[in-house]
């Protein structure tokens, strides 16, 4: 056997960069190219049952009560930004400026989810935590040649439900002033974290920074609202563990948007360098488009 094809079987036979605890071959990566499929959500075609007043979801009718509390950021990705320390927020209206309060990872959370549909949204916060403990862990140290493989569209829908938590908590703000909470494409937001197809075109993750952009490795998740005219949201600033990100929430107009002109729209690749070894994080879309 030449050394092409053992390596190639190796890869094969060896664990999926995914996670899934699988074996390559029997997950995502068919002997030429990986590809991690979106989670199929479907609350959508959830069986009617009630609606929860202060579910965010109540229009689809398919609530399951009591509301429950909903981490507006994930517990499972706080637990990976703090790390062996504590876990502070800043920047919301209900602190002062400049002050930063220590919280315990499980008092972050909101009543906006029914049980029901917080259960339903589930699989992104999976993603989410196996994206930023991947991220975290190639910036801190090196270990070698690392691969992890995430859903791209999973780490939107996730950026988009965590927005969304925290736009009705009334904890997104415009200076001292907290926003309604309102999006400019509210009507479509639920059809966007049902199924990745429903994003408007041009509309998704755009990475700000490019090759040799330097960056300040933090442990820290950042997240500004970008409004219009009338103060609903139209896209989020985002600084993801020292990198650059805008989550943009509908279709894409340079002119309106100038600082996204030279921006790279859902990145395939994150790659860490260091001078013996590199890791990267590979992104997967399924949008037809080269990335």
């Amino acid at each position: 056997m030449g050394e092409a094809r053992r390596k190639r079987e190796a890869v094969l036979n060896g664990p999926c960069p995914c996670g899934s605890a699988k074996v390559a071959r029997l997950c995502c990566f068919n002997g030429k190219e990986w590809h991690k499929p979106a989670c199929t959500l479907g609350p959508k075609s959830l069986p009617p049952s009630s609606s929860v007043a202060k579910c965010y979801m109540k229009e689809l009718g398919s609530c399951v009560a009591p509301i429950s509390g909903e981490h507006i950021i994930s517990e499972s990705v706080i637990r990976v930004l703090m790390g062996d320390g504590e876990f502070s927020i800043g920047g919301l209206p209900w602190l002062a400026p400049d002050e930063e309060k220590i919280l315990a990872p499980q008092s972050l959370r909101t009543n906006c989810l029914c049980t029901k549909h917080n259960s339903t949204l589930h699989p992104l916060d999976n993603a989410a935590r196996y994206f930023f403990a991947s991220l975290k862990s190639y910036l801190e140290r090196e270990e070698g040649m690392r691969h992890a493989l995430v859903s791209g569209h999973d780490v939107e829908r996730w950026l988009l439900k965590t927005a969304k938590a925290a736009a009705v908590s009334k904890n997104l703000a415009r200076g001292r002033t907290p926003l309604s909470g309102a999006f400019s494409w509210d009507s479509a937001i639920l059809d966007m974290l049902d199924d990745p197809r429903h994003w408007p075109e041009g509309a998704g993750l755009y990475c700000t920074m490019n090759a040799g952009d330097r960056m300040s490795n933090h442990p820290r998740f950042q997240l500004q609202p970008l409004t219009n005219a009338q103060e609903d949201i139209e896209a989020v600033a985002l600084n993801i563990l020292g990198l650059g990100f805008v989550l943009l929430l509908e279709p894409l107009d340079v002119d309106k948007y100038p600082f996204l002109r030279g921006a790279n729209y859902r990145p395939g690749r994150i790659i860490i360098s260091y001078p013996t070894s590199t890791s990267w994080l590979t992104m997967s879309w399924e949008d037809g488009r080269t990335h």
